[in-house]
C-alpha cells in the first residue's frame, strides 16, 4: 500500500516536469535571452522584433502550460508542492509566469498557516505567515499590470493581513492566560508587575483584533481582562465594564450564540454574581433605614395592626381613609357603605387585588413621596396580600 502511494506520486511528479520542461521551451521562444549571442545579435540588427499579438500568445501558452503543471502536483501534500515550486522558480524568465508561480507560492504558505491556526499552533502560524511576505513582495514588484495577477495579490495580501492578526491576538491572549495561571495558583504574593504585564499582553490581543474588526477574538481578550480585574485586583466596576462589552460583543453576533462557551459561561456568572451582591446590599441598606422609619412611624404602625384584625371591607375603608394614594385615581369602589353587608368573595378578592397595585411599593416614588411612606405602602401591602391569599 505504502509502495504503490510512493509510486502514484513519483508518477505526478514525472508528468509534472514534462509539462515544466514544455514550459521553458515556450519561454525560449519569448525570451532573447536564451537565444544564442550570435542569433540574438542578428535578431537585434535586422530589427527582427516580433509583433505584440505573437509575444501575448506566448504568454497565453505559458500559462497554459503552468495550469497543466499545477493539476499534475494538485494531489501532493503541501510541503512537497512548496518544494517543486521552490525548485521551478528560479528557472522562470517571462515575468508574469513567474509571479504566477509566487502566487501559488504564497496559496501553500496560507494553507500551512491556516492549517495550524485552526489546530492551536499560532507560533507555526505567525512564522509561516511571515513566509509569505517575500513572495508576495516579489509578485509585486516584478508584475507587468496583469489585473488577474494584481487582484490576486491583493486578496491574498490582506488574507494574510487578518490571519497575522488572528494569529498574534490568539498568541498574546496565551501568554497572558499562562501569567494568569502563574499570579493566581503559583505565587505566594501578589506580584504586580506580572499583574501589569498580563494586561498589557491582553490589550495587545484586544487591539489586533480590532485592525481587522474579529468580534469573537476581541470578546474573548475582552472577557479574560474582566477576569484580571474580578479575581486578582478586586475592581468589580472594572471588570463589570469589560464583561459588560464582551457579552453585547457575543449578542451581537445573533443568531450565533456562545452559551456552551466557558468564556461567555465565565462572563455570565460573574455578572450575575454582581448583580445579586447588588441587590443584597441594596435591601440590607434598605432594611437598615426601614428599622428607623418604623420606630418613628411606630402611632402609624399601632393603627395598621389594630385595624388589620377588623374584617376586609373595614381595613379597606380604613387604609383608604386614612393612608389614601397618592394617585388621586385610585379609589376604594365597591365596598357598601351600610354595616352587615358583606360583599361576595369573589367580589372581595378582585377588589383586594385592585388595593395591592394602588399600595405596592414598587409603584411608590421615595424620592417624590419620601421614604416613610414607602414603608407604611410595604406594611399595608402585606395586610392585603394575606388577606387576599386567604381568598385563593
Amino acid at each position: 500500500m505504502q509502495l504503490q502511494m510512493e509510486m502514484d506520486v513519483a508518477e505526478g511528479i514525472n508528468d509534472a516536469l514534462k509539462v515544466l520542461h514544455l514550459l521553458w521551451k515556450v519561454e525560449r521562444q519569448a525570451d532573447p535571452i536564451h537565444l544564442g549571442r550570435s542569433q540574438f545579435r542578428q535578431k537585434d540588427s535586422s530589427n527582427d522584433v516580433k509583433p505584440q499579438s505573437w509575444r501575448d500568445g506566448v504568454f497565453a501558452n505559458a500559462t497554459a502550460c503552468l495550469e497543466n503543471f499545477k493539476l499534475k502536483i494538485a494531489e501532493l501534500p503541501i510541503e512537497e508542492r512548496l518544494n517543486i515550486y521552490n525548485d521551478t522558480i528560479g528557472s522562470v524568465q517571462i515575468d508574469n509566469v513567474k509571479c504566477c508561480i509566487f502566487i501559488e507560492i504564497t496559496n501553500c504558505l496560507f494553507h500551512q498557516a491556516v492549517y495550524a491556526l485552526q489546530n492551536n499552533d499560532f507560533k507555526k502560524a505567525i512564522y509561516v505567515l511571515k513566509e509569505t511576505f517575500f513572495p508576495l513582495n516579489e509578485t509585486n514588484r516584478i508584475r507587468k499590470g496583469v489585473t488577474v495577477i494584481e487582484a490576486e495579490a491583493r486578496i491574498l495580501e490582506e488574507d494574510v493581513f487578518m490571519h497575522s492578526c488572528m494569529a498574534e491576538s490568539v498568541q498574546a491572549r496565551e501568554i497572558g492566560d499562562g501569567l494568569f495561571r502563574k499570579v493566581l495558583l503559583d505565587e505566594e504574593k501578589l506580584n504586580m508587575d506580572m499583574v501589569y504585564e498580563m494586561i498589557d499582553w491582553y490589550k495587545q490581543a484586544i487591539l489586533r483584533t480590532r485592525e481587522v474588526t474579529e468580534v469573537e477574538l476581541e470578546a474573548i481578550a475582552l472577557s479574560r481582562m474582566g477576569r484580571v480585574y474580578d479575581k486578582i485586583l478586586k475592581l468589580k466596576y472594572k471588570a463589570k465594564e469589560y464583561l459588560m462589552r464582551s457579552i453585547q460583543l457575543a449578542h451581537s453576533m445573533h443568531p450565533r450564540t456562545f452559551h456552551g462557551e466557558d468564556w461567555f459561561m465565565e462572563c455570565s456568572d460573574t455578572l450575575e454574581r454582581y448583580q445579586k451582591e447588588t441587590v443584597q446590599e441594596e435591601d440590607s441598606k434598605w432594611q437598615k433605614e426601614k428599622e428607623e422609619l418604623m420606630k418613628e412611624l411606630s402611632k402609624e404602625m399601632k393603627d395598621i395592626e389594630r385595624n388589620d384584625k377588623k374584617d376586609s371591607e373595614d381595613f379597606l375603608k380604613f387604609i383608604y381613609k386614612c393612608f389614601p394614594p397618592k394617585n388621586p385615581e385610585h379609589k376604594l369602589l365597591g365596598i357598601p357603605r351600610k354595616k352587615g353587608i358583606h360583599l361576595e368573595s369573589s367580589l372581595l378578592k378582585k377588589i383586594l387585588q385592585k388595593a395591592i397595585v394602588h399600595f405596592h411599593p414598587d409603584r411608590v416614588n421615595a424620592d417624590k413621596h419620601g421614604k416613610a411612606w414607602k414603608v407604611i405602602a410595604e406594611e399595608i401591602t402585606k395586610c392585603l396580600t394575606r388577606r387576599y391569599e386567604c381568598l385563593k
